[in-house]
């Protein structure tokens, strides 16, 4: 995975360009999760900006930051066929992945004693929006034979991913440190894991 990389003078211009909106410069901009994710559903895109942004890489997925202010980032995500992240979390941020060309396919994992297996998968065609949890982990693939882009949009901006074993069967996954994200969200709630 290659991230390239726009200036950083033009992060908010690009983002404000591109979506139609300016992101939240303050954490307490952010009236909820929900708020973002509904601000994002509903940005106009600028397709010919978006066009010129576009990287795909035959060596793996693209990650571009787009813009990043203490209260969120958002981020350009390109895919070939047959490309997939690694099984990840996001070190303890929120937010919401929306396809804006294509087809990807999100594995989510869940712990089961001291390892994860997979727990649901969810197939996202042009214009779903998959929320993630700041204790999500899951990984993304695209299955299609085209490519596929996506808009990623993360609160507070993530500071880092962990990656998980997947040397192992992919059925389960070794954890290689704890987790300290703890999901804010009613209704769910992370395993405890075995001692």
């Amino acid at each position: 995975m290659r991230e390239p990389i726009i200036d950083q003078r033009e992060h908010g211009a690009v983002a404000q360009a591109l979506l139609g909106w300016p992101l939240p410069e303050q954490t307490e901009d952010i009236v909820s999760m929900a708020w973002l994710v509904e601000r994002l559903r509903s940005s106009r895109v600028d397709w010919g900006l978006l066009d010129k942004l576009v990287r795909f890489e035959p060596s793996g997925y693209t990650r571009q930051t787009i813009a990043r202010t203490t209260a969120c980032e958002l981020l350009l995500v390109s895919w070939l066929p047959g490309q997939a992240s690694r099984v990840h979390d996001h070190g303890g941020s929120g937010g919401a992945s929306w396809l804006v060309r294509g087809m990807l396919r999100e594995t989510r994992f869940a712990w089961a004693g001291d390892r994860l297996v997979p727990e649901v998968i969810v197939g996202a065609n042009e214009g779903d929006l998959l929320v993630e949890f700041p204790d999500t982990i899951h990984r993304i693939d695209n299955a299609s034979r085209h490519g596929a882009v996506s808009l990623h949009l993360y609160a507070p901006p993530m500071q880092g991913m962990t990656p998980y074993d997947a040397s192992l069967a992919p059925e389960s996954l070794r954890p290689p440190r704890p987790l300290a994200a703890k999901r804010e969200a009613p209704g769910r709630r992370r395993r405890p894991r075995a001692t």
